[in-house]
């Protein structure tokens, strides 16, 4: 029995100046925090792992606590035999990142429409880049697992993405930063599975994005 878990649209936290960047990279990342929750390290979906040297923005996340964040950031220093690569952070915006559950008993389904600019798979993470027509209200989501098959000689997870626009008015369109944990499903699948992710958009309906992940023996 896991439980749905209600998420706020967008957490944010950017920089407001008018500095001009150097030459920056726009990423999905994982920031470990201190206890303080000051951002300590980041990590990409390639493993490529930095050390904080400063964060422009000075960000306070959850405590001693490795989350997923879309930042821009530039590279101070390579790594060594000793030591990793430093980075220094521009901006950066909270990914919205639950790790996919079952629907809650008596809860109800909701799959309010989005936009798709993109989705992709990064890592042991689904990535996805969404449009959101909005005014005034708190949007609620989740990857919720609606099932396990067999494809192929694969187990293939099935999730629907959870949006509840509270009834929101559709005034404007702000963009927002989701990213699927698959690390559960890593663990439970070693020989490698597929995950079929459905979607459903403003424009097309329900759509589904179909991934082949690696055996974990690649992990």
């Amino acid at each position: 029995y896991l439980f749905l878990i209600f998420l706020s649209f967008l957490s944010c936290k950017e920089e407001e100046d008018s500095y001009v960047y150097p030459s920056v990279k726009l990423e999905f990342m994982s920031a470990q925090t201190d206890s303080s929750g000051k951002i300590v390290s980041l990590k990409t979906d390639k493993d490529t792992t930095y050390q904080v040297e400063n964060d422009r923005t000075n960000s306070k996340l959850d405590a001693n606590l490795l989350q997923r964040i879309v930042c821009y950031y530039s590279t101070l220093s390579k790594a060594t035999a000793t030591q990793n690569a430093t980075a220094e952070i521009y901006s950066l915006i909270k990914a919205v990142s639950p790790t996919p559950a079952k629907l809650a008993a008596g809860a109800v389904m909701k799959t309010d429409p989005v936009g798709i600019q993109s989705v992709w798979l990064s890592g042991d993470y689904i990535n996805l880049t969404l449009q959101i027509k909005l005014q005034s209200q708190a949007h609620l989501f989740h990857f919720i697992e609606t099932g396990i098959t067999q494809s192929g000689g694969l187990p293939s997870i099935h999730l629907t993405l959870y949006h509840d626009n509270a009834g929101d008015v559709e005034a404007y369109t702000k963009i927002a930063y989701l990213s699927v944990p698959l690390a559960k499903y890593i663990q439970q699948c070693p020989n490698g599975f597929t995950i079929s992710f459905s979607i459903n958009t403003y424009m097309e309906g329900v759509k589904t994005y179909t991934f082949l992940a690696p055996s974990s023996a690649l992990y």
